[in-house]
């Protein structure tokens, strides 16, 4: 084939073509690009891969430095499409980082849509009709609570019938780029999902994927971005005032960018060239293990269905840990178990399986009120016989999840588990009432040995005692801690670890209210 010398040749007229113009962006000219490496995300993957028909590639990212790079390094190396489903992209590094290079590759050419949960306030740029009024991005709610003006004009608003649906969230976090890669699992965009907040951090945990298990999360975005419940910004409704206010955005995002990047110590690399995040892309490929998959998601419409049917994920996971003969190893950060859940573990363990969970303690978790949950379902948790833990919140290890300039309390918010030794589970999924029965989730369970290994190895270090506090009971009935202190000496608490006196009186506050099937 003699295609690249000719293709070659157009980028190199395009190039000299552009350099006579005028690259100020517009909203009818967008800034001029030269001449863009032929290889793709698609060479990238197609590289390094031996795989079984029906199979797809998996690597798991529990680190956040390199969750943040895989993301970027998609946007980067984006040619053609960018589909992002997020529940919370906040206003902050994270969340402006990305505002500003997705800018970037909507001006390249990328056609960019962006699909947020409207009941959180996103990142400002993202969810501003300037950006909207770029002719390469497309920006839609889901669920929407308010009646938004300008071009997302149309929004339903709550009325008594729809009461419960204001507790709902779209709660699915996927990236997918040329349809290609996908990017799926716990992270919100935000800072302490990728340990660079100054106050408060979380370990977290991500996949990365190709392979056809790709088409399968692309099938379900679109599910959502054609429901009824998504309104996406109005094209017709754009006035001038927006277009002029998309030349202003690029400048005024990439200033905010550096300024909290600044503020924040500059954490991680805010651009990757072409060349980098490519060679990120083949580093990643080339670790991943081929398997057989299921990718599990909610219907867009479970939202009109609250309360009366169980999510598909959850029946998913709830089918493995059935089938489960040995182990079940499971990280959740909100761990509320209802009466089936419990019968579900308490018939496991009556088989010999061996189960280990770990959740959140009241020191480390980012919502009290899911505490009280937690709290409220200890004992009944112990008394399925499950082995439980809370993440110490000065784990020994938080060094390798915490990148701001100073090491911070460390939290939770990991969803995933091991069952058996064989099968995996990674997504947005956390075992509580909400996940089961009110909001919208997604992840995958893959099929492997290789892979489970992998995953296990790295849920067992939460469980070592310098990482998390071992829950028991004592001989009376009352709730012991066990854990060992920094200088390797073994510690018994009675109370909850760490946690402070203001914190113990939100957290006495919330346990009084009769809410848990919200939490």
């Amino acid at each position: 084939m003699k295609s690249w010398p000719r293709l070659a040749a157009y980028g190199i007229l395009s190039l000299q073509l552009t350099s006579c113009g005028s690259t100020r962006p517009n909203s009818s000219a967008l800034p001029t690009v030269g001449f863009v490496s032929q290889e793709t995300i698609a060479h990238a993957c197609r590289q390094h891969t031996v795989r079984r028909q029906g199979t797809s590639g998996f690597e798991m990212l529990p680190d956040g430095r390199e969750a943040f790079l895989a993301r970027l390094a998609m946007v980067e190396a984006a040619q053609r499409t960018l589909d992002l489903q997020y529940y919370i992209w906040s206003d902050d590094v994270v969340g402006t980082t990305f505002a500003d290079r997705l800018l970037a590759a909507a001006d390249r050419g990328v056609k960019v849509r962006l699909l947020l949960d409207n009941t959180m306030d996103a990142q400002v740029e993202v969810s501003s009709a300037a950006l909207a009024a770029h002719p390469n991005i497309e920006v839609a709610f889901f669920n929407p609570m308010t009646d938004l003006k300008g071009i997302f004009a149309g929004n339903p608003i709550p009325v008594i019938g729809e009461i419960d649906r204001m507790q709902s969230r779209m709660h699915n976090k996927i990236m997918i780029a040329d349809g290609t890669l996908l990017m799926g699992g716990g992270r919100n965009l935000g800072d302490p999902y990728f340990g660079i907040h100054r106050h408060h951090n979380m370990r977290d945990l991500d996949f990365i994927a190709s392979g056809p298990v790709v088409e399968a999360a692309a099938k379900s975005f679109e599910l959502y971005w054609r429901s009824p419940l998504t309104r996406p910004g109005n094209k017709e409704k754009i006035t001038n005032r927006e277009r002029k206010g998309l030349q202003d955005l690029r400048k005024h995002v990439a200033r905010k960018k550096r300024g909290l990047a600044v503020k924040n110590g500059k954490p991680y690399p805010l651009t990757l060239s072409r060349a980098e995040s490519l060679d990120t892309l083949h580093q990643l490929v080339s670790r991943m293990i081929w398997a057989e998959y299921e990718f599990v998601a909610d219907p867009p419409e479970r939202m009109m269905r609250l309360w009366n049917v169980a999510s598909p994920v959850w029946h998913n996971i709830e089918a493995a840990v059935r089938k489960s003969r040995h182990g079940v190893l499971m990280h959740a950060a909100y761990f509320i178990p209802q009466s089936d859940t419990l019968n579900l573990l308490r018939a496991a363990t009556a088989r010999g399986v061996k189960v280990q969970v770990l959740t959140n303690s009241l020191a480390s978790t980012d919502g009290v009120a899911a505490m009280a949950g937690i709290a409220n379902r200890r004992v009944a948790a112990l008394d399925t016989g499950v082995s439980f833990y809370e993440l110490n919140a000065y784990a020994a290890d938080r060094k390798e999840y915490i990148h701001a300039r100073r090491l911070t309390p460390l939290g939770m918010h990991t969803k995933g588990f091991v069952i058996d030794n064989d099968v995996s589970f990674i997504g947005s999924y956390n075992m509580d009432p909400r996940s089961k029965y009110i909001n919208t989730e997604t992840g995958v369970i893959i099929h492997s040995m290789a892979f489970a290994a992998r995953l296990k190895s790295h849920l067992m270090k939460g469980l070592q005692p310098q990482n998390s506090w071992h829950v028991t009971r004592a001989p009376n009935g009352s709730i012991l801690w066990t854990g060992q202190l920094p200088n390797g000496q073994p510690a018994v608490r009675r109370l909850e670890p760490g946690a402070s006196l203001m914190r113990r009186l939100e957290f006495w506050f919330y346990r009084c209210l009769p809410w848990e099937d919200l939490l």
